[in-house]
């Protein structure tokens, strides 16, 4: 997952790659709140949502090297994710839209450019508003896997950044800035996704069937950059969301430069 700083200082959302068509939602109709300055992002409407509401979503079977399997379960997520964060956004009294997403397995062109199978692991394209999930050998080798969940639960929390006005404010704040006040943006940006996508990892957790082993696996996994922040901010934000099980807990905005390093 990952976030990345495209030319002329726009701050996209990118987490992943690589692959032949396919799959999902409806595209984005609303137009998106853009509050004034600063606000989108340490005032945000979102943060004074309460937790998810929706508790259950019970991960689908999934068979060895069968792509079609991993694009139902992927989603059955997906509209997971569509009922707990539309009904955040109706609690902050923003409009919600499906996101728009293709499932990949190789490399592709998107609005952001060409992302090669080996880059990241889903991107999230703000020229195109489109999530881009990657479903590699690795995980189609695997079906026990969790990292494809999370994958796709931060993809969808940049999503969320784009349509409550987060991701066009980093970009106006950005668009002359230096590459350190963008990085730090970045980083902010990308631990936020990952608070999100704890909160609601946490929030279905009891309904996956998932043991305390997959969880730790997952922190274990976790590798830090100057784009996405150190691993232990990461992880502190992950753990975070998950305890908060809501975006309440993920203003990444206001947080002491030290969490978001």
């Amino acid at each position: 997952m990952a976030v990345a700083v495209a030319a002329a200082a726009t701050v996209l959302s990118l987490t992943s790659t690589a692959g032949a068509s396919s799959a999902a939602a409806s595209a984005p109709a609303a137009a998106r709140p853009v509050p004034k300055g600063t606000g989108a992002l340490t005032k945000n409407p979102i943060y004074k949502t309460g937790e998810f509401d929706f508790t259950e979503c019970k991960e689908l079977d999934r068979q060895p090297d069968d792509v079609d399997s991993y694009k139902l379960y992927l989603d059955h997520l997906l509209d997971c994710l569509n009922l707990s964060w539309g009904e955040e956004f109706r609690q902050a009294g923003l409009t919600f839209a499906k996101p728009k997403v293709r499932y990949i397995t190789h490399s592709v062109r998107t609005g952001c450019g060409k992302y090669p199978a080996n880059y990241a692991a889903g991107i999230y394209c703000e020229i195109d508003e489109t999530m881009w999930i990657m479903i590699s050998k690795y995980q189609l080798a695997d079906p026990s896997e969790f990292e494809l969940f999370q994958v796709i639960a931060h993809e969808y929390g940049h999503f969320v950044q784009d349509r409550v006005g987060i991701l066009p404010a980093v970009d106006r704040l950005t668009r002359h800035a230096g590459k350190a006040t963008m990085y730090a943006y970045s980083r902010r940006i990308e631990l936020q996704a990952e608070c999100f996508s704890g909160a609601f990892i946490g929030s279905v957790w009891h309904s996956l069937g998932r043991d305390q082993f997959d969880w730790d696996d997952l922190l274990d996994y976790k590798v830090g950059d100057a784009l996405h922040g150190k691993r232990k901010s990461i992880v502190y934000w992950l753990k975070r969301g998950w305890y908060g099980n809501g975006p309440k807990s993920c203003n990444t905005f206001t947080a002491a430069r030290s969490l978001v390093a």
